[in-house]
């Protein structure tokens, strides 16, 4: 723990700009309770509240070398006791403000005098001028320059307090605006608004929320020898969320009346930030994703595609175990770092299945270069003791309702088993562009095989703004439609290799077309026509098109 910590610390020194030493006094967490509290105290001139991330922080003086730093903290240290000396950004500091003031901080300390409010200098001003205009003047006069001095002092005072009142209204305005937006086109969203409180109950501001995802497919599959109709629902959720303590404590439950796992995301998790290096960390234990690859990690319902690409089948759905996140922000940009170790999952467990233990690290890097403009790079690794067992790997040409797999493998006698994947999303305005690479080297008690996978895909946005990302989790994000709704061109070439000396269970390649409309943020109607060509397969050469359309709505 201490030498990741360590890793976070030295990536984030070496890609922040100039930075200076500060004493940092205090943090709280970033509330409106804690912003009157540190609005009404009183601190040297030198020091700035300063809200970073999910706390507000007093730092004060920005030094160049830490022995200026050092000089300083003595002084603070006799009211503040958990006062230290701290790193920070030099832009911090730097407007015409603060500038006036730092030069003020210096001259008082080359004195020995620390000053220790604007206001009080302010007053001793006034009565410096007022003793002066006393022996030259009567006391009439005394009392007019009094009377215009206060007057002077208190007007800028005055119109600070209308201008932070004026930012409130704007803010307060944007949100009712956002708010009133949708429900005036969709009466629906006024009850799914029932299903959720964010304001938070009781002293342990407790927060809730109930949602669930539905979704129902119609698909047309034609072989070489045969045609299929078929329809059915894909996926029937239901999950609730809720969390205490602002959210620091929180946790999830969900269930599906689909497929072969029943327990999906169950978990209680904590989750808060490290004020010494300024480092944010959750904590998940319960049946959690494993962390490994993009599109494995994000939502389902906020994909391109209404199946998962050909190289998923690489990839660890849920397991029962823990999850470590840190992550570190510095200016538009944000490193992630994702750690698991894991065992069978809830249904695993049902089924009697023998424990197969394991463990999955990922590390991604953000950068935000504007408003709807984004690069996303990252990296997997997966480690899983498989005891001797065999190892399947199959893919249903992505698609949910195709009766045969043509292209699988099972290897027998299997000892252990390493996943690797490589990731990079690209956000442009209206377009995107996505990629992962994955392979996965098996040893058993013959040989050692590697079998590997890849697609490409990208996509534009005929309406709308385009796709989202979410840079906290590392994941695709929901995509709220304007008024008018949203309209999504896609594409996906996806490739899958089973083949390694004496496994030769054949190869697939998919070329996948995609319409998306968004009706709203709950309801999206999806088209895809897939061309797939499995080659070298013992069961089938040739070529299949499916042609599958999905309702989804999801809250």
């Amino acid at each position: 723990m201490k030498y990741i910590l360590l890793f976070v610390l030295l990536i984030n020194s070496i890609a922040a700009k100039e930075s200076c030493y500060t004493v940092q006094l205090l943090s709280k967490f970033a509330s409106d309770k804690n912003k009157k509290i540190l609005s009404q105290t009183r601190y040297d001139t030198s020091c700035k509240t300063m809200t970073l991330g999910r706390s507000l922080t007093v730092r004060c003086g920005c030094f160049a070398k830490i022995k200026e730093a050092k000089s300083t903290l003595p002084q603070f240290l006799q009211k503040y006791p958990k006062a230290y000396i701290a790193t920070t950004y030099a832009y911090r500091f730097e407007t015409k403000k603060q500038k006036k003031i730092l030069l003020q901080h210096t001259e008082s300390y080359k004195s020995n005098v620390l000053v220790t409010q604007i206001v009080p200098n302010q007053v001793s001003i006034k009565q410096q001028t007022a003793t002066k205009i006393a022996t030259s003047s009567s006391k009439k006069q005394l009392i007019d320059k009094k009377q215009k001095l206060t007057h002077k002092v208190k007007k800028p005072k005055v119109l600070l307090k209308k201008k932070k009142h004026k930012k409130k209204k704007h803010k307060k305005k944007k949100k009712v605006k956002y708010v009133k937006k949708q429900p005036s086109y969709f009466s629906y969203q006024k009850y799914l608004k029932k299903l959720k409180n964010k304001k938070g109950i009781g002293s342990l501001d407790y927060k809730y929320r109930f949602g669930a995802q539905l979704s129902y497919d119609k698909a047309y599959i034609e072989e070489a020898a045969a045609t299929y109709n078929d329809r059915g629902w894909r996926r029937i959720r239901v999950y609730h969320q809720g969390s205490i303590l602002q959210e620091k404590l929180f946790y999830e439950l969900e269930y599906s009346f689909t497929g072969q796992n029943q327990y999906k995301d169950n978990f209680l998790g904590y989750q808060d930030k490290l004020d010494n290096f300024d480092t944010y960390y959750r904590v998940k234990l319960g049946n959690i994703k494993i962390p490994f690859s993009l599109q494995r990690y994000s939502s389902s319902k906020n994909l391109m595609f209404m199946e998962r690409a050909l190289n998923d089948a690489y990839a660890d759905g849920r397991k029962l175990g823990a999850e470590l996140l840190l992550g570190q922000k510095f200016d538009d940009q944000r490193i992630n770092l994702f750690l698991s170790t894991y065992s069978n999952s809830i249904d695993e467990k049902q089924d009697n299945i023998i424990e197969q233990p394991g463990s999955s690290m990922r590390l991604t890097y953000a950068n935000k270069i504007r408003k709807n403009h984004l690069f996303s790079c990252g990296f997997g690794l997966a480690t899983q003791d498989m005891k001797n067992q065999k190892v399947k790997f199959k893919q249903s040409s992505e698609s949910a309702w195709m009766p045969n797999n043509y292209v699988k493998a099972t290897v027998k006698n299997v000892d252990s088993i390493t996943k690797n994947n490589f990731e990079v999303l690209y956000i442009y305005d209206k377009y995107s562009l996505q990629a992962e690479y994955s392979s996965a080297t098996l040893k058993a008690l013959k040989d050692t095989y590697t079998f590997d996978g890849y697609y490409l895909e990208g996509s534009y946005f005929i309406l709308g703004n385009g796709r989202t990302y979410k840079f906290k989790n590392s994941t695709l994000s929901k995509i709220k439609p304007n008024k008018g709704g949203a309209l999504e061109l896609a594409f996906r070439y996806s490739y899958l290799n089973l083949n390694d000396k004496s496994e030769q269970n054949g190869s697939q390649t998919d070329y996948n077309f995609g319409v998306n409309l968004y009706i709203s943020s709950e309801i999206k109607l999806l088209l895809n026509y897939i061309i797939a060509k499995p080659q070298n397969s013992p069961e089938y050469n040739g070529r299949l098109q499916i042609l599958q359309s999905r309702i989804l709505f999801a809250f």
